[in-house]
């Protein structure tokens, strides 16, 4: 495997209508990106599997960003420019491992819209999904 077992406790695979989906998330002390939204180590792995793996599929790629959300106290909510921010650092992890620029069909950054646990603040909403796209 390209991962070891610690790695694969942040990875979830599932197919969707949009594709295959390959979901890297953060857990409690693990996260994947550090305070000012550079790649961990462990995302700079998780990303570079997924272009190695990409080498044997042809689709096109999205890069979709997540994060928790943060006690709104401040005058501007932080998240949207973390997620872009973090979307931006997926692509160009992905490209500088291997996968073509034109692979990549779009970034999106999500924020904190779409939650997949329901404590907006939890850790685990913060989460990367490189899409396999259907064609």
């Amino acid at each position: 495997s390209i991962l070891d077992e610690n790695e694969m406790r942040h990875v979830d695979l599932r197919v969707t209508d949009r594709g295959v989906v390959v979901e890297f998330f953060a857990l409690p002390r693990s996260p994947l990106f550090d305070a000012v939204d550079q790649p961990t180590q462990l995302m700079e792995s998780l990303v570079r599997a997924v272009a190695v793996a990409a080498r044997g599929i042809p689709n096109s790629m999205a890069v979709e960003t997540h994060t928790a959300a943060v006690p709104v106290v401040v005058a501007e909510n932080p998240v949207w420019n973390s997620s872009t921010r973090q979307a931006e650092e997926i692509r160009r992890l992905a490209i500088q491992n291997g996968v073509e620029t034109d692979r990549i069909e779009r970034t999106t950054a999500h924020a904190d819209r779409s939650l997949i646990v329901s404590n907006p603040m939890s850790v685990r909403n913060n989460r990367v999904e490189i899409v396999f796209l259907r064609k």
